[in-house]
């Protein structure tokens, strides 16, 4: 087993190296990519499975050079899920929909992060103009989070692996310190079962991210999910993380 991760630097710099020790301790081989991200033909012909760890964009050149395919949750997965999941209305829509909003809504993208996440203010929404028209689009009704876990998950253990509070009533929160909320644990693990039993009716495709929380005056909530293998660790254990890592892609 493989792991190919991009060349460290800034904020991801630790959990880079995090998962490089962790991946050894595994007995996988660590590749740390060159910063062309162009593979030694050796490599490239070893026939190796493994996995790629950063950005969304590095990772596909490095699938791609590996022969990997990526399982991926449907870009529409949270807008169709029970709104008992979501506690709020979530949209899917094309690009070229989400410019006619002329609302205050919260506008993401569904797929990689080509324009900024976050609020817009009505005719606010004017992404760039190399973004074609039916790039798929995620639009959600604007709510206060006072609590942010993210949860590696794996869909064939059919289970939380590894998660950890990322937003403590507003502060991003240090892993170190463990800011947690009185009977946290119990409380996520439920949801997240629960969530899970749901989401095996709702197209859950891979193991992956989903991010949860709560909404204030409103409760438990899920935020959004992305793929495992460019989702930071904030604080998850790496070696668990790992794990969804290496079911969410696969040797073609």
């Amino acid at each position: 087993m493989l792991l190919i991760t991009q060349p460290r630097a800034g904020t991801s710099h630790n959990e880079i190296l995090s998962l490089q020790i962790a991946a050894e301790g595994l007995g996988w081989d660590v590749v740390p990519a060159p910063y062309g991200w162009r593979l030694d033909d050796d490599i490239i012909q070893s026939g190796a499975e493994g996995v790629p760890y950063g950005s969304q964009t590095f990772c596909e050149v490095i699938a791609q050079q590996m022969g990997w395919e990526f399982l991926q949750q449907p870009f529409d997965w949270l807008a169709k899920l029970p709104r008992q999941y979501t506690e709020r209305q979530v949209d899917f829509m094309t690009l070229a929909d989400a410019k006619k909003i002329t609302e205050r809504k919260f506008i993401k993208p569904a797929d990689d992060k080509c324009f900024d996440a976050k609020i817009y203010e009505p005719g606010e929404f004017h992404p760039s103009e190399c973004i074609q028209d039916d790039y798929p689009v995620l639009v959600s009704d604007i709510v206060e989070w006072d609590l942010e876990y993210r949860v590696f998950v794996s869909k064939n253990e059919w289970r939380p692996l590894t998660w950890s509070n990322y937003l403590f009533h507003g502060q991003i929160n240090d892993p170190k310190l463990h800011r947690m909320i009185p009977g946290d644990l119990p409380h996520i693990e439920n949801y997240m079962y629960g969530l899970l039993e749901n989401c095996y009716l709702n197209r859950m495709n891979a193991s992956c991210v989903i991010d949860v929380g709560v909404i204030h005056n409103k409760g438990w909530a899920v935020i959004e999910t992305n793929p495992a293998w460019a989702s930071g660790l904030y604080g998850c254990d790496p070696g668990l993380a790992l794990v969804a890592m290496k079911e969410s892609c696969r040797k073609v």
